[in-house]
């Protein structure tokens, strides 16, 4: 059954869709004021992560955030705390748009929230809707995921077990944070460099998230 329902959400994830966040009922928020719009990205981006996006974009582009880290744990701590072992049919979790940057026709973006896939789903193996993708298991609690979608875009992706209280048994591993990198804005195919910045915003998310495992976010990726 987790199979069936894993193959009825990859169409959806793979292809970077179902990334609205909350409150996308076609009532658009307003975006917070501009210093309050950089702060999670730049937060999530560090210094490093920042300086690669200004470089490689020739400072055209500036990275903005849609949604704060309080939003992102709070949407975060809500449909988590909703999940239950029992659920069936096809997840529709919301992610919070924690960074994007544009220019010309393409995108940078960084979006966080619970994964539609449990923490060992074999993305490693293709499937009728999606190449395989390259895994990394950097330790217990961290995997980076890699590679093109069916709609021949590389992208990366970070999965976290963060167990939050008062939730169900293994609800870390069925449950864990995803985060997403979708990169059509820089031109840049250093895998590592992405995974790199990928491990630095996700340090932050577990952290903001209070995942009481303490999972161990990694500065880099594990050397090839």
């Amino acid at each position: 059954m987790r199979r069936q329902l894993a193959a009825a959400a990859l169409a959806v994830v793979l292809l970077g869709a179902g990334a609205c966040t909350d409150g996308d009922d076609g009532n658009k928020e307003d975006p917070p004021p501009a210093t309050a719009e950089g702060s999670a990205c730049d937060a999530l981006l560090g210094d490093a992560g920042t300086a690669w996006l200004k470089d490689r974009t020739g400072g055209g582009s500036r990275p903005e955030a849609v949604d704060d880290l309080e939003k992102a744990r709070s949407l975060f701590h809500r449909q988590v705390g909703n999940w239950g072992p029992d659920d069936s049919g096809a997840r529709t979790f919301l992610r919070a748009n924690l960074c994007q940057a544009t220019g010309g026709t393409g995108l940078f973006e960084l979006r966080y929230g619970p994964s539609y896939f449990p923490f060992d789903q074999r993305f490693d193996e293709a499937s009728d809707v999606s190449p395989a993708q390259s895994v990394t298991e950097v330790n217990s609690d961290v995997r980076l995921v890699h590679g093109k979608d069916a709609d021949g875009a590389t992208r990366y992706r970070v999965y976290v077990r963060c167990k939050i209280a008062g939730t169900p048994a293994r609800q870390e591993s069925e449950v864990p944070i995803e985060g997403l990198m979708t990169d059509t804005l820089t031109g840049d195919t250093d895998t590592r460099a992405h995974l790199t910045h990928l491990l630095h915003s996700a340090r932050l998310v577990a952290d903001a998230f209070d995942c009481v495992n303490k999972p161990v976010v990694p500065e880099e990726p594990p050397a090839a």
